[in-house]
């Protein structure tokens, strides 16, 4: 993984100075959840959205330091029908391009925040597939910061409410890119698609086998550097899978 230092991010630390983060202050983060089509037993595209609000002007938003988030009951991450693209090429590369076309599950988009009021806008996620229960999201910007990191995320079974959870630590060097200048999360969004066929029937990346209650429940856990931690939840209406 790379990050190649900008003197306007570095210069940022002196402008920093002048918007610590205020104790106290009300932290809020985003969670904003798509699954279509919103019908059991068939593929399903998710679709999120995040980011870190903070409602005191001028105070930057503390740093991501991990996330987990928990998809509904019955989900599945079928990573081990799927061509993969593993951490290792997409880090030494730098690149997804050379990744097998249907590993690459989504494109999304992230902004980051950083002292003095600047803001990467032009940051792009590419979801690719990393195994059974991996899946990379390779995150590329150009300015301030020359920025080409893969972030790996985790994705295991789990109980209760929920089927699946995907979890990830953000690296160091994408929470603090120079010394003293953390980032916050301004925006994270993006897609986890994709079709494969097996056995003769079209599986997808991700499937919920059930709709119980009519809502799809989702979950999002965020802890940030500072030790503070936001619970959030989203909910999409669902449909039984159809009659065979």
């Amino acid at each position: 993984m790379q990050h190649v230092r900008s003197s306007a991010l570095v210069g940022a630390v002196i402008a920093g100075l002048a918007c610590p983060s205020a104790a106290g202050a009300e932290v809020t983060q985003d969670f904003d959840v798509s699954i279509s089509p919103a019908r059991a037993g068939v593929p399903v595209t998710v679709g999120f959205k995040t980011g870190t609000k903070e409602s005191t002007p001028g105070v930057m938003p503390p740093t991501v330091a991990t996330v987990e988030v928990y998809f509904p009951q019955g989900a599945v991450y079928n990573g081990g029908m799927f061509p993969v693209c593993k951490d290792a090429y997409i880090s030494r590369e730098k690149t997804t391009e050379g990744c097998p076309g249907k590993s690459v599950l989504g494109i999304g988009k992230g902004i980051a925040l950083a002292p003095g009021g600047i803001v990467q806008d032009d940051i792009t996620v590419t979801a690719v597939n990393g195994g059974p229960s991996t899946a990379n999201l390779f995150l590329e910007g150009v300015s301030p910061v020359r920025l080409q990191s893969n972030l790996v995320a985790k994705m295991g079974r789990t109980t209760g409410s929920y089927g699946v959870k995907l979890s990830a630590t953000i690296p160091e060097n994408m929470r603090e890119p120079a010394p003293g200048v953390k980032v916050a999360l301004g925006l994270f969004s993006t897609k986890i698609a994709g079709t494969v066929v097996k056995d003769g029937r079209k599986r997808g990346i991700v499937e919920i086998r059930s709709c119980k209650t009519g809502t799809w429940k989702m979950k999002g856990v965020f802890t940030f550097d500072d030790g503070r931690k936001i619970t959030t939840y989203d909910t999409v209406k669902c449909r039984p899978a159809k009659a065979s």
